[in-house]
């Protein structure tokens, strides 16, 4: 059971029951459940399940646009949903309490339309976007959303505590004197995000110095220009999906640990994270620079000497 803020703003419900995974079979809980998507205060998507006959909340999931699909489980004969994210193991599944089998494919249509909304909070007209069929992004803006949900925390996290990893120390110099206010005032960079940082006037300078193939493995597969990687800096998918990572960040929703980045040591704002993973780097640096200079060390060790 999870300890939850209720939402703010309840945008969907329908009775299902939860499922659990059994090896290659799925078991239903008999109990009565309730899916609730709505947006929580901090202003993000969740899916809910909550056991209806004590209004528990069980699972909740904060789940980003183009992240998650809820689809029926064709392999079943039943009412079996499953909610399915796309770059990870996530997977939970439902079976319909509704009494009418007639709404489910209705309801499947709603919690995807609700689920891939636009974080920025515009109206959107739910009815409006299940008329129609989706239309298929364009390659830079699907490639887009890979490229967020695959790398944003492992891959970062990975640069941040290798010396011999792409992020360099003067890069992450460059970048912070670059936003730096020129007239201070207090909690400077509490309006700063990170989208305010992956400008092209800002990446490209890096990009110029860094050869694209040291990239690769941080973007999805296929081939990649210097071109390309400004268009999707730009794309409104990487764009919306880097605004919410700034939101978890400021409301501290997030585990700087997993970035080598002590929590006590630094606040919940973009340029103290940018300040941390640039210690980090430094830090990791200063190990490598020790290192080879104890093996250049080690040739001349006079024990060695006849």
């Amino acid at each position: 059971m999870e300890s939850t803020e209720p939402l703010q703003d309840i945008m969907c419900e329908f009775r299902a029951g939860k499922m659990s995974l059994d090896g290659t079979r799925v078991i239903p809980d008999t109990r009565k459940g309730l899916v609730r998507i709505g947006r929580g205060e901090e202003g993000l998507v969740h899916f809910q399940w909550l056991d209806r006959g004590q209004n528990l909340v069980e699972v909740d999931q904060i789940v980003f646009p183009e992240e998650a699909v809820f689809e029926k489980v064709t392999q079943s004969s039943g009412r079996v949903y499953i909610l399915k994210f796309r770059h990870d193991s996530r997977k939970f599944f439902f079976w319909m309490q509704e009494p009418s089998a007639d709404d489910d494919s209705q309801i499947c249509r709603q919690v995807n339309a609700y689920i891939n909304r636009p974080l920025d909070g515009e109206a959107v007209s739910i009815e409006a976007e299940m008329s129609h069929e989706d239309t298929a992004d364009d390659d830079i803006s699907s490639r887009a959303g890979n490229l967020v949900d695959q790398s944003m925390t492992a891959d970062l996290a990975g640069e941040v505590t290798s010396a011999a990893g792409p992020v360099r120390l003067e890069d992450l110099q460059r970048i912070l004197s670059a936003i730096q206010p020129s007239d201070a005032v207090a909690d400077p960079d509490a309006g700063l995000g990170l989208g305010d940082i992956l400008k092209p006037d800002l990446v490209l300078p890096l990009m110029e110095t860094l050869p694209i193939e040291q990239l690769a493995s941080y973007l999805p597969e296929g081939p990649w220009t210097a071109g390309d990687i400004l268009e999707l800096l730009q794309s409104p998918p990487l764009r919306q999906q880097v605004e919410a990572f700034t939101h978890v960040l400021r409301t501290g929703q997030i585990d700087l640990a997993q970035f080598g980045v002590d929590p006590s040591k630094y606040k919940f704002t973009v340029a103290s994270f940018l300040e941390a993973l640039e210690d980090s780097v430094a830090k990791a640096s200063g190990a490598g620079d020790k290192d080879s200079e104890s093996q250049r060390g080690g040739g001349n060790d006079p024990m060695d000497e006849s």
